[in-house]
């Protein structure tokens, strides 16, 4: 008997050595504390909270969880203070994951795919995780119904330019559905010099409105676009640029309703607003199957026409070098259509260029390119209207001829209308200015005199310089003005092209526009 209860009692203790052995063995394998799991951000979420929970022993904190932690671009953590075995990841405003089970192909080191629902080794987590056995399934927590207010750190950063000369400028930014940043009007914008306010939010939103305090002084609804500035009184977003060789302006028109061989102006200007060092230009042109066109290298030349002869999409590249050894680039799209069966009647261009100067007495000569007119007899008939200064108009007819000779007799601005019609009476118009001069003609480069008075003026509109004539040299002290250079005024009266009675980069870019044909 005594060998018998001893084999017994031997029996029992290792019953009980090999239940201990497991209990301690699972434990070790379903200890999480200390771990790091991640997670790749890359369904749209704009923050991520993790929810971890075992059935009967609690969570990691109440509902939505504790937020993650922002690891690099994209990928977040979180390090368990305590042992669990289930997790939920979710953005705070009610969108999340299932069940996930932190043990089997979660772990210490893995991270979660967010977009494709799937658990991996994050590569730069620490090796060899901890392996657990898979626990029992657990309930789903309560969600939250109400979007989280905490700051993430991950906001949108959007600028003003106050040009339209707000007093207070705050912006109010929002996401249907996802709250706001604060109640109307917003939060109070900070000034950061030179007329540009900034404002930071705590979180990704989608859209913003920046106001002046009133309903009349506020832009309508706009998309919120991170590290861009708006301008308020040209109404649209720009590139927020801080480099020395501040870009200008840049443009390529007409640049809505183009068709194949239309002569498009391409231009641009930019200023070293700290040396005034001298800047080059750099335009190239890139079709959709990705070739590329240098219509100018590096040079002074900033303006020039470009005529595409196939239809299709096109980007615009504008390079920019000073000699401080600066350089920047911009980039402009552009849609070409192909007017080949086109019914309606397109002007292409009309020389010369819109307010080049004629000369008094002597017989000038208006050149059109149109297209389309694809109907009927496939004609296109072209009428021309001349205003003189004194507001003395010709008797204009349609004729199949697309030049027109008038002769101006008075000093001053000729109004000449283009129209041109198709066979089945559709047509389009366009109406440019002639400066017409006492005297001889310039021999090099058109130069425009941006005045609708005569020319015995006491000064020449856009004549900047005072050197007698419009160039490009006007448009530079234009904007050698405008970034405070010492030694540079400008009159109101005289260059104020806009009419809005102050003066802007915008003056410049008129004077530009005009120079090359572009109607204003």
């Amino acid at each position: 008997m005594a060998n018998k209860k001893h084999r017994v009692l031997c029996i029992v203790l290792c019953l009980m050595l090999a239940l201990s052995a497991l209990v301690v063995g699972t434990s070790a394998v379903s200890a999480a504390t200390g771990d790091t799991v991640y997670v790749k951000l890359n369904n749209g979420w704009s923050q991520v909270y993790i929810y971890a929970w075992t059935d009967g022993a609690g969570n990691n904190k109440a509902w939505p969880g504790e937020k993650m932690t922002k690891v690099t671009d994209g990928v977040y953590s979180y390090t368990y203070s305590k042992d669990f075995d289930m997790v939920i990841f979710n953005n705070g405003s009610g969108a999340q994951t299932g069940n996930l089970t932190y043990t089997g192909n979660g772990g210490n080191g893995k991270i979660y795919d967010l977009s494709k629902g799937t658990w991996s080794v994050y590569t730069d987590a620490p090796t060899n995780p901890t392996t657990a056995t898979t626990p029992t399934s657990a309930t789903t927590p309560t969600t939250a119904t109400q979007p989280s207010t905490g700051s993430t750190g991950d906001g949108v950063t959007v600028y003003l330019k106050n040009e339209a000369g707000w007093s207070t400028p705050t912006c109010y930014m929002w996401t249907d559905g996802a709250g706001n940043n604060h109640a109307w009007p917003g939060e109070k914008m900070t000034e950061i010099g030179d007329g540009v306010y900034m404002y930071t939010s705590s979180k990704v939103y989608k859209n913003c409105i920046f106001n002046g305090g009133s309903d009349s002084n506020k832009t309508g609804d706009l998309t919120a676009m991170d590290g861009c500035i708006y301008d308020n009184k040209a109404n649209k977003w720009e590139k927020y640029d801080t480099s020395p060789l501040q870009v200008k302006s840049f443009s390529a028109e007409p640049n809505k309703g183009v068709y194949t061989d239309t002569d498009i102006l391409i231009s641009t200007s930019a200023l070293n607003t700290q040396t005034g060092a001298a800047v080059s230009y750099k335009i190239s042109v890139t079709n959709a199957s990705g070739s590329t066109s240098v219509l100018s290298d590096f040079s002074a030349t900033n303006t020039l026409i470009w005529t595409p002869t196939v239809a299709g999409d096109y980007t615009i590249t504008f390079d920019y070098k000073d000699a401080d050894g600066n350089t920047n680039q911009r980039t402009t799209a552009i849609s070409v259509d192909d007017d080949t069966n086109l019914v309606k009647p397109v002007i292409k261009s009309v020389s010369p260029a819109n307010l080049n100067s004629v000369k008094v007495n002597t017989d000038a000569t208006v050149t059109v390119k149109a297209g389309g007119g694809k109907t009927g007899t496939n004609l296109l008939f072209y009428k021309y209207v001349i205003v003189d200064p004194n507001g003395v108009k010709n008797t204009p007819y349609y004729s199949l001829s697309s030049t027109y000779k008038f002769t101006p007799t008075v000093v001053g601005t000729y109004k000449v209308t283009v129209y041109v019609q198709a066979s089945d009476n559709s047509s389009v118009s366009k109406t440019y200015s002639y400066n017409a001069i006492d005297g001889e003609l310039p021999t090099s480069k058109p130069i425009p005199t941006i005045a609708t008075q005569p020319s015995t003026s006491p000064f020449i509109k856009g004549d900047a310089n005072h050197n007698g004539k419009i160039d490009i040299d006007d448009v530079t002290y234009i904007q050698k003005y405008c970034a405070d250079f010492s030694g540079f005024t400008v009159s109101v009266d005289e260059c104020d092209m806009d009419n809005d009675n102050s003066i802007s980069v915008m003056d410049a870019t008129i004077i530009q526009k005009i120079m090359a044909g572009i109607t204003v």
